[in-house]
């Protein structure tokens, strides 16, 4: 649709519609197909065994309608996606137009401050709904079996799961996103109501009070997103938690890696210090009487998706041993001094702070004592220390003075060859005449970028049972772009 003749949504509670009909859409299809293979259960089913046990071989509920398999060979072809497409593009447009025009569009607002993917954009559609019509919250009992009388009318992760995921591969990164990475699990904008059975599908699951109010608002605002995304009060807030990443493989990792040589070398080094450290100190300096240190502090700096995470996850690869991972976004400042408490307490080996410009930005009034105090213990401690920003000059120069400052570059050409050619699996059937180095030489982007494009590329690929070809990866960056 022409820029110029999209007319916006005129007002948020349009837009919602909007969306309100989409997911309309999505229960028609899954009502129709559960109405489906109920009457086949109900023909062929002898007893009350054959009808238990003849939903587990089902499929997952694809927004096309269409059963997606748990084996990507068993797929059905897709007939079209045009107009799947084509209402992502209105909507996509008539949303920027909105702002252009300065109408608050709550959700797609939330989405864009809080970086939602859009799976975490639709699960807000579904939550919300319950709370604009119990209709949603009757269809939800029936497609999720609920019999008992006062149920909670609330989608549960499992129907979530099976009505927002195309395939196996995207219904095990939901869930683990759901289970501990969500953004709006941590801004605790998003509750996972406890449930009578154990099992973590089972869960319904609930906006928060606050999060319904700012999305149905007549005239939301930036103020109201703000005051949304406030930190919560420590004494509500979770203990500091540190999340911890480890790896089985033994295989090298930095021939996958890339990244100029000169990086990489300084980097094998960093790990070399660590794995040699007790074999130095006995020949260089048995009593450590001189206070030398031990661990090392390292900033790592470069644009999202160039590196940072694969770098640190290396790093503990090659060294195997678990990264203790903490992203310091999630902490409000009146718990940052417990937080750096708490890693003081565990003592990690090896540590990744993600955005370290929370704690060391130019404009952050942070407690420098406290602060020198932590990163004296981390360098006493064999280990390496491992900070990122998106920005060096994000950091202030007297932390910086610090640390050994390395910046991650984006990938040229020939890097980016080599990243694609490493994209996709071995298990992945790709087309004999992809041409590698026209995709290098078009789309400069990050590493990460690259490998996110791989996957959506390869989900429609599967769906058409065809090796992966460059129009899977031209439909991959047309649903990606933004």
């Amino acid at each position: 649709m022409p820029k110029d003749l999209t007319e916006p949504f005129s007002d948020n509670w349009t837009y919602l519609r909007a969306e309100l009909l989409w997911l309309d859409r999505v229960l028609s299809l899954a009502i129709a197909r559960q109405r489906k293979d109920t009457q086949v259960v109900e023909r062929l089913a002898k007893t009350r065994a054959d009808r238990v046990t003849s939903h587990w071989w089902k499929g997952l509920v694809s927004l096309e309608g269409e059963i997606s398999s748990d084996s990507p060979a068993d797929h059905p072809r897709r007939q079209t996606s045009s107009a799947k497409g084509n209402f992502q593009q209105q909507m996509t447009a008539k949303i920027q137009a909105s702002q252009e025009q300065g109408i608050w569009l709550s959700l797609p607002r939330l989405q864009a401050r809080l970086q939602l993917s859009e799976f975490e954009k639709n699960l807000v559609v579904m939550a919300l709904a319950p709370e604009v019509s119990r209709r949603y919250g009757k269809i939800y009992d029936y497609l999720q079996e609920v019999e008992q009388i006062g149920s909670q009318g609330l989608p549960t992760v499992d129907l979530v799961l099976r009505l927002l995921c195309r395939n196996d591969s995207e219904w095990r990164s939901a869930r683990q996103r759901l289970a501990d990475r969500s953004v709006l699990h941590r801004y605790h904008l998003l509750e996972l109501q406890p449930s009578s059975v154990e099992a973590f599908l089972a869960h319904p699951v609930k906006l928060a009070p606050p999060l319904v109010n700012y999305l149905l608002a007549d005239q939301p605002d930036q103020e109201q997103l703000e005051a949304l995304l406030q930190p919560v009060p420590a004494q509500a807030a979770p203990l500091a938690q540190l999340t911890y990443w480890s790896s089985s493989r033994e295989a090298d990792p930095w021939p996958q890696i890339v990244l100029p040589l000169p990086l990489l070398a300084k980097l094998q080094h960093l790990c070399d210090r660590v794995r040699l450290t007790t074999q130095i100190e006995a020949l260089w300096n048995p009593s450590n009487d001189l206070g030398e240190s031990r661990g090392s502090l390292v900033l790592l700096s470069g644009a999202s998706g160039s590196g940072k995470t694969t770098v640190a996850r290396a790093i503990a690869q090659v060294l195997q041993r678990p990264l203790a991972q903490v992203d310091l976004r999630l902490h409000p400042p009146d718990q940052q001094a417990h937080l750096l408490q708490e890693i003081g307490r565990q003592a990690p080996p090896l540590l990744l702070l993600e955005a370290a410009e929370v704690l060391l930005g130019r404009t952050r009034v942070s407690d420098a004592s406290e602060l020198h105090r932590f990163f004296q213990q981390r360098r006493s401690t064999a280990g390496i220390t491992l900070l990122t920003t998106h920005h060096i000059a994000a950091i202030a120069p007297s932390w910086r003075q610090l640390m050994t400052c390395l910046e991650l570059p984006l990938p040229d050409e020939a890097g980016r060859l080599r990243l694609w050619q490493q994209a996709f699996p071995a298990t992945i059937a790709v087309a004999d005449d992809l041409d590698w180095q026209r995709l290098a030489r078009r789309f400069r982007l990050s590493g990460g970028k690259i490998r996110e494009l791989a996957r959506e590329a390869t989900i429609y690929a599967l769906a058409d049972r065809s090796p992966v070809t460059l129009a899977h990866i031209l439909q991959a960056r047309q649903l990606l772009a933004k």
